[in-house]
C-alpha cells in the first residue's frame, strides 16, 4: 500500500536521492512527489480529466514494478477550476508538500501564473495537455512543452489542405485564447507560405451558441473559400457544424485536436468529411492501440479520442521517470537538467525535446470523420513551421 507523504511526514522539496534508496515498506520511506494541478470542473475539463487519468495509469504502472529504482511515486492532484488564482494555489500547495515535477492546467492564462510561481521555486512545470507554443518561451528554465506544438499542427492541417487542391480558405479564430487565436494564424501562416490565399481570418467568441454572422459571412465570399480552418475546440465545433451545412455550406472543414471529441461525432452527417490533427491513433497494432487494449478495452470510436489523451498524461509521467533515471535523483534541478535535449519514444510517438526552446519536437496524426467514425489519415510533420510572432 502506498503511503503519502503526509503520512510518512515527509517534506522534501530537495527530492529523492535514488542512490542506495530500498523500496517503501512503511514509516521512514521516501516517495518521490509529483502534481497534475488541473481544470477537472471547468472548460477544460474535458482535456485534464483524461490527461490526469493518463498519469496515473503510468504511476500505477511504475509503482507495480517497483518504482525508480525501488522508490516510488506518490502523485498529487489539485482541481484548478481553470480560475488563475485556484490554479496558482495549487502550485503552490504541491511545492508545500514537496512535489519535485508538475503537470499544469490546459487554460493558458492560468498555467502562465502557475509557472511563474513554480519556476522561481525552481520546479520543474509542463504545459500539461495544453499544445500553445507561446507558453513555455518567456516562462524560464524550469517550464517545458513536452506535447505536439500548435505551430506544428496549424502546419500540417495547411499542408494536408494544400495537398487536397485548395488554394483558398475561410480562418476562423478566437483571441480569447491563445489555443484559438494561435492555432488559427499558424495555419494561416502556413497556407499561404505554400501558396494559398487566406479570404478572411474572422473572430468567433469562445462558448457562443450562435455563429449566424460568421457563416453569412463564409456565405457572401466571392469567390467562395474551398476550405475551412476552425481554431475551435468543443462544444463549439459541433455546434459551428451543425449551423454551416443547415445553412446548405459544404465547404470541406480542417481543425486542431480541440475538435476531436464523441461530440463532434454526435453531430451526424454535419461532421462528415471533417479532418482534424491529433496527438495520435490507434492502427495497425501500433502502441496506441495497445494502450487502448490494456487500459480501456471497451473503448470505442466514440470514447477513443479522451483515451488518447490519458496516452498523451501516459507519456509525459514516462518521460520524467526516464529523466529520473538518467539523472540518477529525483530533484527539482537534475529533472530540469535532463529534459533538456531529452528523446523519449513513447505510446503517442517519439519526440525530443528542443534545450534552446524547451518544447518538444514531435509528429502529428491527421484523422477524418467517415461514416460517423473517426479514422486513421496519416502521421507526419510538416515541411514548413511558421515561427511564432
Amino acid at each position: 500500500m502506498r503511503k503519502s507523504l503526509t503520512a510518512l511526514g515527509l517534506v522534501a522539496a530537495s527530492g529523492v536521492l535514488l542512490s542506495g534508496c530500498s523500496a517503501p515498506s512503511g514509516g521512514g520511506s521516501d516517495t518521490i512527489l509529483i502534481a497534475q494541478v488541473g481544470d477537472y470542473s471547468g472548460d477544460w475539463s474535458f482535456y485534464d480529466l483524461p490527461f490526469r487519468d493518463g498519469m496515473q495509469i503510468a504511476i500505477d504502472e511504475v509503482n507495480a514494478a517497483g518504482g525508480i529504482d525501488g522508490v516510488e511515486l506518490e502523485f498529487m492532484t489539485v482541481d484548478g477550476r481553470g480560475d488563475q488564482a485556484e490554479s496558482v494555489r495549487g502550485v503552490e500547495e504541491a511545492l508545500d508538500a514537496g512535489a519535485v515535477y508538475i503537470s499544469g492546467t490546459t487554460a493558458s492564462g492560468a498555467w502562465q501564473a502557475q509557472a511563474a510561481v513554480a519556476c522561481q521555486e525552481g520546479v520543474p512545470i509542463t504545459t500539461g495537455d495544453g499544445s500553445s507554443p507561446t507558453l513555455v518561451l518567456d516562462a524560464g528554465d524550469c517550464a517545458y512543452h513536452v506535447l505536439m506544438l500548435d505551430t506544428v499542427q496549424g502546419a500540417v492541417g495547411a499542408e494536408y489542405a494544400l495537398e487536397q487542391g485548395y488554394s483558398n480558405a475561410y480562418v476562423l479564430l478566437s483571441s480569447d485564447d491563445a489555443y484559438t487565436a494561435g492555432l488559427g494564424s499558424y495555419f494561416s501562416a502556413a497556407f499561404e507560405n505554400g501558396g494559398g490565399k487566406v479570404a478572411a481570418e474572422a473572430e468567433f467568441r469562445i462558448g457562443a451558441s450562435d455563429f449566424n454572422v460568421q457563416i453569412t459571412d463564409i456565405a457572401a465570399l466571392n469567390p467562395a473559400p474551398d476550405v475551412i480552418y476552425l481554431s475551435m475546440f468543443t462544444p463549439d465545433t459541433p455546434q459551428f457544424l451543425r449551423q454551416l451545412r443547415a445553412s446548405g455550406i459544404e465547404t470541406p472543414v480542417v481543425s486542431g485536436d480541440g475538435s476531436v471529441d464523441s461530440s463532434v461525432l454526435e453531430a451526424g452527417a454535419a461532421a462528415e468529411g471533417l479532418v482534424t490533427t491529433f496527438h495520435a491513433w490507434p492502427t495497425d497494432g501500433n502502441a496506441v492501440e495497445e494502450f487502448l487494449t490494456t487500459n480501456f478495452p471497451d473503448a470505442d470510436a466514440a470514447s477513443a479520442p479522451q483515451h488518447i489523451v490519458a496516452a498523451a498524461g501516459y507519456d509525459e509521467v514516462m518521460l520524467m521517470v526516464q529523466a529520473i533515471k538518467a539523472a540518477g535523483e529525483a530533484t527539482p534541478a537534475a529533472i530540469i537538467e535532463q529534459l533538456a535535449g531529452l528523446t523519449y519514444e513513447g505510446v503517442t510517438g517519439t519526440l525530443t525535446i528542443d534545450p534552446g526552446t524547451r518544447q518538444a519536437n514531435k509528429t502529428v496524426t491527421l484523422i477524418g470523420v467517415t461514416d460517423g467514425e473517426y479514422v486513421y489519415i496519416d502521421s507526419t510533420v510538416p515541411s514548413f513551421v511558421p515561427t511564432v510572432g
